[in-house]
């Protein structure tokens, strides 16, 4: 089987490798054949000639660049979706054509979230050959040891738009008015981390929140086990954008951690609200202000929503569980 990279690469790179560049370069003159015509048909050859029995691509622009090469070598493509490739507004109206044609070509279709395989109905998936798998998340033998009068919050992620960071500094700083002991350390880079600076010193927060900037997941994870909560403002982007389902909140939760969120895209399929996390409406800050004031103040509610999250986790939605129901739909669409 061959997994493709999430830009395409691990096919491409297959591909070019089989011919030297001038020899391309001199067919496409002679011929008047096209780049992905050539990787097209070299890619088949290569498929063809390691016996590979499926393909599977992540993203969907990926699996669009290896389609036709599927096609003619008569090799099953699974095509599995995670997030921009099925909610961005601008790829969508490029790829329309492209992605009606995949959903007939794809063997199976895959999705992250069951929003998102209702969506990826609506642009033409095959209800027969649409599947549901959510990511999955390491899980640490040692969670979270939540301190009673602790309130140190944590955000990881990119801090982009569909995270919305300046809800949760918003809600943050409701929450400092009646805790005003707590800390937010925000783990992550991003286009709108100036800006997020600018508010948190603009609502007089700045000396309670710390912006850590990108860091390797062995610090997110030493963060994890060191706070006493989580929050992810998910939302709608402007652009359309959505999360599928966010690995950050599946690996807090399987660290013990309460988490508040949003009822939003994949995580209303891992939260069940009031039991293994609280959710909010998109854009309700006040609404989020008010969830972490509970997990701030009542140490033993807070307690019991995480330990029920980790549970959940390692019932359904570990890295290994997710990866046996994907190898499941691959073995079945072979």
């Amino acid at each position: 089987m061959i997994r493709s990279g999430s830009s395409g690469a691990g096919a491409y790179l297959a591909s070019r490798s089989l011919f030297p560049l001038g020899v391309r370069w001199l067919q496409r003159k002679v011929t008047g054949s096209t780049v992905a015509n050539q990787d097209t048909r070299a890619f088949k050859r290569f498929l063809e000639s390691n016996s590979i029995d499926a393909v599977l691509a992540e993203y969907g622009p990926t699996a669009v660049s290896v389609m036709e090469a599927c096609r003619q070598a008569g090799v099953p493509l699974i095509a599995q979706f995670h997030g921009y490739d099925a909610y961005r507004e601008s790829l969508l109206a490029e790829l329309e054509g492209s992605y009606r044609q995949l959903f007939h070509n794809a063997a199976a279709v895959v999705g992250v979230s069951t929003h998102m395989c209702e969506q990826l109905t609506r642009l033409g998936a095959h209800e027969s050959k649409l599947f549901h798998n959510a990511c999955g998340a390491e899980v640490s033998d040692e969670p979270a040891s939540l301190q009673e009068c602790a309130a140190t919050f944590l955000m990881v992620g990119r801090l982009v738009e569909k995270k919305a960071p300046f809800v949760s500094i918003l809600a943050f700083a409701e929450l400092l008015k009646q805790v005003p002991d707590a800390r937010l350390e925000i783990i992550g880079d991003g286009p709108l981390k100036t800006p997020c600076a600018q508010l948190a010193k603009a609502l007089s927060v700045d000396d309670r929140i710390t912006f850590s900037g990108a860091q390797p997941h062995d610090y997110v994870l030493k963060a994890m086990k060191q706070a006493s909560g989580f929050l992810q403002h998910s939302v709608r982007a402007p652009d359309g954008d959505m999360e599928g389902t966010p690995v950050g909140v599946l690996e807090a939760m399987g660290m013990s951690l309460p988490v508040v969120s949003t009822r939003h895209g994949g995580i209303r399929d891992i939260i069940t609200e009031g039991e293994t996390g609280l959710l909010v409406d998109e854009y309700d800050a006040k609404g989020m202000a008010a969830a972490l004031i509970q997990v701030a103040t009542k140490p033993e509610y807070a307690k019991r929503l995480g330990e029920q999250a980790r549970a959940r986790v390692l019932q359904n939605w570990t890295t290994e569980k997710s990866v046996e129901r994907l190898w499941e739909i691959i073995q079945n669409s072979v």
